[in-house]
């Protein structure tokens, strides 16, 4: 339950991050009763990151087969980067592969790790679109060229008419002039005059017509060329946006990730601005998942994540917007929504989870949630506290006062 709303807040967010999933990569030592209820209140933010870090690396510092940095050296290679951020993490890999035996370096190095991680979002959204934006000019060249393609076409098509004409006209001329006038009176010479323009305009003709078809087969070329373009470019956008999708889901839940949720309510909050168009933000948290990890395994957490996202998102309306903000944490946007609607809303997702029964294989397994939620309207002023800092004050309520209900903010 913590609110991103500022740079530094994401930040210490993506630190936590990179930590939680340090501690899930290794095995903690002889010492894990005593220090994992430290670990997990630093991850839960109820104790300094810089302090948390230092301490696990001094804690795993006897671990010689796997000390902490190497743990970290191989989050670095799980991670995909794109190539603007591989020297980032090409350098911070050879300081660690410098360090792996000095744990007083380990809080700094999990703090340059997270901010690649912050950056990596924002880095495939402006790649994804500065390739948008060069399909988009290609395909507006490519069809301007199609345009004049046609057009050459057409004038092609006219001059080719034009010539028969001219070709039958000069010969009903010269016709008529024989006709006219026989051989005594113009004489052989001027037969021979006639005969030999004549003879002038049919070669003229066989080389326009020559020429014409050498421009009909080069414009089919073109028009061929045109239409591979044309077909490739719409595959490149078909995967740009197959590749837009992979990067706004989660790939657990299917839902929209931390991510997509940003640029939503982003585009919420301007319309709120502009229109004053009521809307509320929900946040629902399963109770207890951490015993559920604990005594069920993580991936029983994983089927206890999918199936309750199911049942919030097939809950919710067709406009709602749902996300998985992080760990067993969901948020969710009710665009025209007042807070006696979003209570109700709340209300009816906290049913829906409380009576599903969750599969596992070998138990079957029940889990509620709990609720919090926050509403601009009409009459809002502009808020001093963000709207999830009042949904996630809300949540903590909802947990502090018992759990498995839903309170407003």
């Amino acid at each position: 339950m913590r609110s991103p709303s500022s740079p530094g807040a994401l930040g210490v967010e993506h630190e936590r991050a990179v930590l939680a999933l340090f501690v899930a990569q290794v095995q903690l030592p002889a010492c894990r009763d005593r220090c994992r209820p430290d670990f997990d209140a630093a991850l839960a933010g109820e104790q300094p990151l810089e302090q948390f870090a230092n301490r696990l690396s001094h804690c795993l510092a006897e671990r010689t087969q796997e000390p902490a940095c190497a743990t970290l050296l191989r989050l670095i290679d799980g991670v995909s980067l794109p190539q603007e951020l591989r020297d980032e993490a090409t350098a911070l890999r050879t300081q660690l592969s410098a360090e792996v035996g000095d744990a007083t370096t380990f809080g700094r190095r999990v703090r340059q790790l997270a901010a690649l991680i912050d950056a990596l979002p924002s880095q495939l959204q402006r790649e994804k679109d500065a390739v948008a934006a060069q399909l988009s000019g290609l395909g507006d060249r490519l069809h301007a060229l199609h345009r004049v393609l046609n057009q050459a076409t057409d004038i092609g098509t006219v001059a080719e008419q034009e010539t028969a004409a001219l070709d039958q006209a000069v010969a009903s001329e010269v016709h008529g002039l024989e006709a006219e006038y026989d051989a005594g009176t113009l004489g052989d010479r001027l037969h021979a005059r006639l005969d030999a323009i004549v003879g002038l305009v049919h070669r003229y003709r066989e080389r326009e017509v020559q020429r014409f078809a050498g421009l009909r087969v080069q414009n089919s070329t073109l028009h061929d060329r045109v239409r591979v373009l044309e077909n490739a470019i719409a595959q490149l956008q078909a995967n740009l946006s197959a590749q837009r999708a992979r990067v706004v889901t989660d790939p657990l839940t299917g839902l929209h990730n931390r991510f997509a949720y940003d640029e939503r309510l982003a585009h919420e909050l301007a319309r709120w601005q502009r229109y004053r168009t009521p809307f509320s933000l929900l946040l629902c948290d399963i109770d207890h998942f951490k015993k559920v990890n604990d005594r069920h395994g993580h991936q029983a957490g994983d089927e206890v994540l999918k199936k309750v996202a199911k049942l919030l998102a097939s809950t919710l309306r067709q406009s709602d917007f749902i996300a998985r903000y992080g760990g067993e944490e969901f948020v969710v946007l009710l665009p025209g929504t007042r807070t006696n609607h979003a209570a109700a809303v709340g209300e009816k997702l906290r049913q829906r989870v409380t009576g599903a029964t969750i599969d596992l294989g070998t138990t079957t397994l029940g889990v509620t949630i709990s609720c919090g939620h926050a509403t601009l309207d009409q009459t809002s002023a502009p808020p001093d506290t963000p709207l999830f800092e009042r949904a996630d004050a809300a949540l903590y309520s909802a947990k502090y006062s018992g759990r498995n209900r839903v309170c407003a903010g």
